[in-house]
């Protein structure tokens, strides 16, 4: 992480920002073996700080986020715990109690699942979700239980002050496992560019980002796929039925309702659309700004 933010090509044009790498590791070789690798980086920009930490994660988590939280210093953080017995939602809940801090979370959802019902598992999965609302997953099986845990959490993440958009992405790996990385947002832009950067990534070999939209209309998407915007056409049909509605009603429709981006709206969607008659378009002049548009019958 830390060689992906040196670099960046961009870095020198974000010194406002401050990129702060808190590492907390149990094990204390491991602490050191760290140390030695984070100095042979050399001396590193002003608006980038280390810290190294040996104990346990909650504890050490929870006294340093407390002066962002009590400052309410704007904060993206980005939590990936090793496992999850140790990351309660409580913790999480703190960060996210506040509007302007937003979270990236990773979560192995293959892990979880499989150990829902395991006996001694009881106490670190009811911190990590915030309920014991997660035994209701223990007589599910495959699918059904993971569609249950992971709504859990993300309803979990939403019911916090500064939350209000969640979206998870799935990462499914060659042997098997399924990873999930959370998004808790508290802004409409932030949404945008988690979408952004989700959508620009190529994923390595064997994996793939699954999403779906309100109506339940499951959209693949792969690089190396041609674009298949229906389903968004489908759903802002659904929403705005015959009704006039705006390009700036159709955008924030597709990002907070669907799993495609701004860009796959007006070049992939709206266009085809109206050259198709399927939508009826009044307009001041060129392109999108300013008009009205609605489906017809």
């Amino acid at each position: 992480m830390l060689n992906a933010l040196l670099a960046h090509h961009d870095l020198e044009n974000h010194a406002e920002i401050q990129f702060t790498f808190f590492f907390i590791e149990q094990n204390e070789a491991r602490v050191e073996r760290l140390r030695e690798e984070v100095a042979g980086l050399g001396e590193l920009p002003g608006n980038v700080s280390v810290a190294i930490e040996h104990g346990k994660f909650e504890p050490i988590f929870s006294s340093a986020i407390h002066p962002i939280v009590e400052k309410g210093t704007p904060t993206f953080a980005f939590i990936d715990p090793f496992g999850y017995s140790k990351t309660p939602m409580s913790t999480t809940g703190r960060l996210l109690d506040f509007p302007r801090c937003e979270t990236l979370f990773f979560l192995p959802m293959s892990f979880i699942c499989r150990f829902v019902a395991r006996d001694g598992q009881e106490s670190a999965l009811t911190s990590l979700f915030g309920t014991d609302r997660r035994r209701a997953a223990i007589p599910l099986q495959g699918q059904e239980r993971t569609e249950y845990l992971l709504t859990l959490f993300e309803r979990q993440l939403e019911s916090n002050d500064g939350v209000e958009f969640v979206r998870s992405f799935q990462l499914r790996t060659e042997d098997g496992n399924d990873y999930r990385l959370v998004f808790s947002l508290g802004h409409l832009v932030g949404l945008e560019k988690a979408k952004d950067a989700m959508w620009s990534v190529d994923p390595v070999a064997g994996t793939s980002y699954t999403a779906a939209t309100e109506s339940g209309q499951e959209v693949l998407f792969s690089p190396s796929d041609t674009i298949d915007t229906k389903p968004l056409l489908a759903e802002l049909r659904s929403q705005f039925a015959n009704e006039w509605f705006t390009i700036e009603q159709a955008e924030r429709a597709t990002l907070v309702d669907t799993p495609f981006r701004k860009g796959h709206l007006r070049r992939l969607t709206l266009q085809p659309a109206e050259r198709a008659g399927t939508l009826e378009v009044e307009r001041p002049g060129r392109g999108f700004k300013g008009a009205k548009m609605r489906f017809r019958q």
